[in-house]
Parts: C-alpha cells; structure tokens; sequence
C-alpha cells in the first residue's frame, strides 16, 4: 500500500474516531481533512472490510443536503447508536413478527 494511501487512512480513521454522537459523512470527512470524496469513499470501504467502521444513522447531509450515512469508528459510540438497517430490520421482523425483536 502506498504511504498516501496509508496516510489518508489513518487520517480518515482518526477523525471519525472522536467521541462525536453524530458521526461524519463522507463529504464532512473530504472538507475537514481536504481529501477528494472519492478517496474518503476508499477509504471507507477499506474501514469497513476491516471492521472498524459503523453507521451511526441516515439522513441529509448538512453540506449537500442528500441523503447520506453518518459514519464513526468509534466503537463506544456505535454501541449507542440506536440505528438499525433496513434489511436487519426485515430480518428481525420475519423471526419475530415484530420490529427490532422486541
């Protein structure tokens, strides 16, 4: 891997790093560290194959208004995430007959 490469990583994984309940989009993470989005989105996917990386929610993205994911690597904070994705919602609902497993 090269060191540019390694280096927008570790930058990436640091800032979504902070204790932030919000969590950061891509395009909040490409203007704080001055990276192209294109590369915060390998980046992403490189944190998320390796298993650091969780959604935090969904919604509007302050920047450019579209829909978008608010990321975090930090564990604690995913931990109280209350997000739940679509298809495990769905999974859920068919066991259970009821949402989340409740």
């Amino acid at each position: 891997m090269k060191p540019n490469i390694r280096s927008q990583r570790r930058k990436v994984q640091d800032l979504l790093s902070s204790p932030n309940p919000d969590g950061l989009t891509r395009m909040q993470v490409a203007k704080c560290l001055g990276i192209e989005r294109a590369s915060v989105c390998r980046r992403v996917d490189e944190l998320r194959k390796a298993g650091v990386l969780w959604v935090i929610r969904k919604g509007p993205d302050p920047i450019t208004g579209e829909r978008a994911e608010f990321l975090t690597t930090n564990k604690e904070v995913a931990q109280y995430s209350c997000y739940v994705p679509e298809k495990d919602r769905r999974r859920n609902n068919e066991k259970t007959g009821n949402l989340f497993g409740q």
